[in-house]
């Protein structure tokens, strides 16, 4: 018997990134949202990005997986 995964075979993501000025620093800042479910998160970090995407199961902690963010 074939179990069907949790994690759908496909998601659609929109990423923005733009740059924030201030007096003293710039910086990028992004924005993710999911197509499917209309959840979005912003980030400054590319590990927040990086937990939205776990948190909708699309990247599992996976030893197998080819990148790592932090390599």
């Amino acid at each position: 018997m074939t179990q069907i995964p949790d994690v759908p075979p496909a998601s659609t993501f929109v990423i923005r990134f733009w740059h924030e000025w201030s007096a003293t620093e710039r910086r990028w800042r992004g924005r993710i949202e999911h197509v499917q479910s209309g959840r979005a998160a912003d980030f400054v970090e590319l590990e927040r990005m990086n937990g939205f995407l776990q948190a909708l199961g699309v990247m599992a902690d996976d030893p197998t997986t080819p990148w790592k963010a932090d390599e």
